[in-house]
């Protein structure tokens, strides 16, 4: 059974684009060619609402395979098992479609509740879908591993199997019997509860009032705002919005700490349920990803923090200020206007950056992000959800969302977020094309490395163009150019710092937060922020003040109810700075990196094909091991260092 990986990916980085409701126009205003066509699924509603029905059929269908491949009632398994396969798919296709087409029309207007209950029609169907099948894993546990295996050897329709079944045995000791298996089955709409819960409050419900701008203009404060207006120079603005908003969700503090309390109970019955020792195993040893990976992020970045230190001590220091605050964190030092770009010319940047990547790649990604080729969903509209992602429609193509300002353009930083999002396309459209459907769906620890890799090839490109044109300019030009690379420095060590450290942060308290569920100690909005504000003033330093407000910050944070997802952010940031520095070095000639490039678009082939972390070795990087963190900090390091030296 195989269900639709959506990587609905809210960036945390400097280079998320969640715009202020102000920025955002009526939809029917934005020509209808920046607007993702969900019409390649299905034609009409009608169309849809007749895929329901036969998923709902189908599942029935399946749940009649009962029996069929262990027990006494069972005749000719494994030729049943072939014809279960092949129904299972077209139903999980379907399913995706369904789900897919649905999320397309709800995102772009999340305010219609004809969509809102369409959308959780569609979840109820995924819920019915484990409840269906709830006895597969069960049933298929009763055979020996060297029949189904031998079963797999005799019949080709089923070696594309061969990998599930290998890691359905791999975790047999945490597939519960068939009675209990329905009874989580059952639960699946409660768990999710807290979360659910969560995104109405945020998204649709919570209000933060009105700040006065620098011209004097009353602005409606908004989450999804605070990441425009954190830019803001003036910084009474930054502190009055920054103020409104997070004072929003301390209002509310008991409210999100009692979220966040079940959030974490849940976790802690899911992962004794099923017989696993913590939720930290639980969460990686379900997805084969060593409990170490996690360790390493977080106990090798505590131990070298000082390049951030050194950051926000630097940030200090050329801001001028007495005093840094929470809302000064984001400000540019640098002192150029930021130049803005129509959706073509960002386009056309990001297909000269990613040209190390060869011109079959470049040609996926022209046409991926051609406006006219129904994949993408460019400009923020009232009521769309924020953010960015790109998500998978099998059998159809990528989908991506964005969130850009229709009126005034794209940032550099939006058009890093183009690269980052296509990466992730290009990672789904590849392992689509070139994986057996029961993997084609890569590992959330996999997907992140495909889009950050993206987006470092690119920052690096124009690091280095900048650079030379520093070095060439005279008189006038040279302070010009001297802060446009200020400018692009301090863009990519605060992406670093979103990425990799801000992430490292958030896995740290996430780790801590659920070891004090675990241990069935209080879970409180005063131990929340406590212990958030302890971690912000140990990987950060202490050069930037964090007050009451910041300490809350872990309120707003959607991550944290997917269960120890954030930590791959950072993962992937330091592998994607390994495999981006690989692939230049190659692409310039270094004989010493030949390969890198093929290995990288292999990776990108590979789905699933074998557990997540051996796919990076094979693409050249061993996240089990702190060597690929230690050489991302050396890279900020280096940064950081260049920073120093050009603002003194």
């Amino acid at each position: 059974m195989t269900r639709r990986l959506l990587l609905a990916v809210l960036l945390a980085s400097l280079f998320t684009t969640r715009l202020p409701a102000a920025f955002a126009v009526e939809r029917s205003q934005i020509d209808d060619r920046y607007q993702w066509k969900p019409e390649h699924i299905f034609a009409t509603l009608g169309d849809w609402e007749s895929a329901v029905e036969r998923v709902r059929l189908g599942l029935d269908s399946l749940a009649a395979f009962k029996g069929s491949f262990a027990g006494e009632t069972a005749a000719d398994p494994a030729q049943k098992l072939v014809a279960f396969n092949a129904l299972d798919e077209r139903i999980s296709i379907l399913l995706e479609q369904v789900e897919a087409y649905c999320s397309y029309h709800f995102h772009v207007d999340m305010s219609n509740p004809a969509w809102v209950g369409r959308d959780q029609q569609v979840q109820d169907l995924y819920v019915l879908q484990q409840e269906k099948l709830a006895w597969l894993h069960p049933e298929l546990l009763r055979l020996p591993r060297a029949t189904l295996m031998g079963w797999v050897d005799q019949f080709p329709a089923l070696q594309p199997y061969r990998k599930t079944y290998e890691d359905m045995y791999l975790l047999q000791e945490h597939v519960l019997s068939e009675p209990e298996e329905h009874l989580l089955a059952l639960a699946g709409n409660i768990t999710g509860s807290a979360g659910d819960v969560f995104g109405k409050m945020t998204n649709v419900d919570m209000r933060w009032g009105r700040i006065v701008d620098e011209n004097g203009d009353t602005v409606q404060v908004t989450d999804e705002g605070w990441t425009g207006w954190r830019y803001n120079p003036d910084r009474r603005v930054r502190e009055a919005y920054f103020t409104a908003m997070f004072s929003g969700y301390r209002d509310y503090e008991n409210t999100m700490a009692a979220l966040m309390a079940a959030n974490l109970k849940k976790n802690v019955f899911l992962a004794r349920a099923r017989k696993f020792d913590n939720t930290l195993q639980a969460a990686l040893t379900s997805v084969f990803v060593p409990e170490q990976v996690y360790v390493n992020l977080v106990q090798t970045t505590r131990t070298h923090a000082a390049p951030f230190h050194k950051y926000e001590a630097v940030r200090k220091r050329v801001l001028g200020f007495d005093t840094c605050y929470h809302w000064d964190y984001y400000v540019s030092l640098a002192t150029e206007n930021a130049a803005r770009y129509t959706w073509e010319q960002a386009v056309a940047m990001v297909e000269e950056g990613l040209k190390p990547l060869g011109q079959q790649y470049v040609a996926d990604v022209t046409h991926g992000l051609d406006a006219r080729s129904g994949w993408v969903d460019v400009y923020a509209n009232d009521n769309k959800r924020g953010g960015a992602y790109s998500s998978s429609t099998y059998g159809v193509h990528p989908y991506m969302l964005f969130n850009f300002d229709f009126a005034r353009g794209m940032t550099l930083e939006d058009v890093a977020t183009v690269a980052h999002e296509v990466g992730h396309s290009m990672h789904t459209y590849y392992s689509e094309k070139n994986q057996p459907f029961p993997n084609k769906n890569y590992a959330y620890f996999n997907a992140e490395v495909a889009s950050t890799t993206n987006e470092t090839i690119l920052s690096m490109k124009m690091l280095d163009e900048a650079r030379a044109a520093y070095r060439k300019a005279k008189g006038k030009a040279k302070e010009t150019a001297k802060q446009h690379l200020i400018y692009l420095l301090d863009g990519n060590i605060a992406a670093a710092r979103g990425s990799f450290i801000r992430q490292t942060v958030f896995a740290a308290w996430e780790w801590e937060a659920q070891q004090m569920a675990e241990r069935g100690e209080p879970v409180t909005a005063e131990t929340l922020s406590k212990l958030y504000g302890d971690r912000l003033t140990e990987y950060y330093g202490t050069a930037t003040t964090y007050g009451d407000l910041s300490r809350h910050e872990w309120s707003r944070i959607p991550h944290f109810y997917r269960g120890y997802y954030v930590y791959q952010y950072a993962t992937s940031y330091a592998a994607a700075v390994a495999l981006a520095n690989d692939i230049r070095a190659e692409a310039a000639g270094n004989r010493s990196k030949k390969g890198a490039t093929a290995r990288y678009l292999n990776y990108l082939k590979s789905g699933s094909s074998k557990h997540p972390v051996e796919l990076l070795k094979d693409a050249g990087v061993d996240m089990t091991t702190p060597a690929p963190i230690l050489s991302c900090i050396d890279y900020i390091t280096a940064l950081v260092d260049e920073l120093d030296r050009l603002t003194r």
